[in-house]
Formats: structure tokens, C-alpha cells, sequence
């Protein structure tokens, strides 16, 4: 049997991130973006993106993102894939935009389609002060837990509790975070 094919074309698109699907709890997988003509889009990241970009992408963010649009010939369905994304961390991304355009770029045609984002109200700025529940956190030092069991030392717990001392220390970070040794915490991953 021959599998469906998808026909593909290139995409450009620029607006703001709305909300963000995070897989397994630190990767980002789908970006739902909304663009300057109030279009709503949801956009997979490719893989060797997801990593990079899962503490970066907040909503309110402006991004700029390239990829490839695929349509299933079967369906008619529309998959959006980021191959590149551009976070725009200047002060007008945070705050309500009126001159950004979207475009969406396509082999077969050269249409560019520019359209004005309505406003937006309600959208914070990254920077946030630190009150009530906040503080008591912020005061606390971060501890990162590593296993001495014999088994979990075989496997390379010494190693990683070697290897995160050093990289705390050469980011400065000893006063911030310690490293404490505990037993086992029924939580090791075999």
C-alpha cells in the first residue's frame, strides 16, 4: 500500500503566543499563535526545537516563526511545523502591538498577506514582583536531590553530582542552589 502523500509549502508567520502544549513536562510541543488579523494557529515545533525553546515561550511573547505547511490531500488538514522560531524580547512584544504583520509565503502563489493585530489588553510584562506566598520561595535556597545508593552510584549518580557542582560553580550559583546527598528515594528510574 502507498501511504497518502502530503502536499508541503513554506510558511512564515509573526504574531503572539497565546498558550503553550508541553510534552512530558519540560518539552514544547504545540505553540498556539495568535496573528495580527486575529487568526488563531497552531504550530508544531520540530523536535530539535523543543528543548531550547520550553522556558522561552510565555504567552504575550512576540515570535516570529519559518517552517513548512503540509496538507493532507485525503482530509484537506492544515499541520503547521516551526523549523525556526525568532522570540522578539524587546519591550513593544509584551505590550499591545498594531503594526505587525502575518505572511504566510507558499510556492505556488506569491501573495503576502499583511494584515494589522487588533488590541490587546490585559497582557503583563515578563518582570513581576515577588509578594505573599512569592517571597517565602524566593528567600529559600534550591536543592537538588542525588541518590548515594550503591546501584544508583553504578549508574553514574557520582558522575552527575560531580558534573552539576561544577556547572553551578561556574555559572556562580553555590549560593543559590545546593546538591544534597540523600539515600534512596524509591523514584530511580532502572
Amino acid at each position: 500500500m502507498s501511504k497518502l502523500k502530503k502536499h508541503q509549502k513554506k510558511f512564515s508567520l509573526e504574531g503572539k503566543v497565546q498558550e503553550v502544549t508541553i510534552k512530558d513536562g519540560y518539552k514544547v510541543k504545540y505553540v498556539h499563535v495568535e496573528t495580527p488579523a486575529g487568526n488563531n494557529y497552531v504550530v508544531k515545533v520540530a523536535k530539535r526545537l523543543r528543548r531550547n525553546f520550553s522556558s522561552v515561550l510565555i504567552p504575550g511573547l512576540g515570535v516570529k516563526m519559518t517552517g513548512e505547511m503540509a496538507v493532507c490531500k485525503k482530509t484537506g488538514e492544515e499541520e503547521l511545523k516551526a523549523f525556526k522560531i525568532i522570540p522578539d524580547f524587546s519591550k513593544n512584544a509584551t505590550e499591545p502591538c498594531q503594526n505587525q504583520i502575518l505572511g504566510l509565503l507558499e510556492k505556488s502563489s506569491t501573495q503576502l498577506t499583511e494584515l494589522k493585530l487588533p488590541e490587546i489588553e490585559g497582557i503583563c510584562s515578563k518582570s513581576q514582583k515577588i509578594s505573599g506566598a512569592n517571597a517565602k520561595c524566593a528567600g529559600k535556597k534550591a536543592q537538588i536531590l542525588v541518590c548515594q545508593k550503591s546501584d544508583c552510584q553504578k549508574r553514574g549518580a557520582g558522575k552527575v553530582c560531580q558534573a552539576l557542582s561544577e556547572a553551578l560553580s561556574d555559572r556562580g550559583l553555590q549560593d543559590q542552589v545546593t546538591i544534597k546527598k540523600t539515600g534512596c528515594l524509591k523514584k530511580c528510574k532502572a
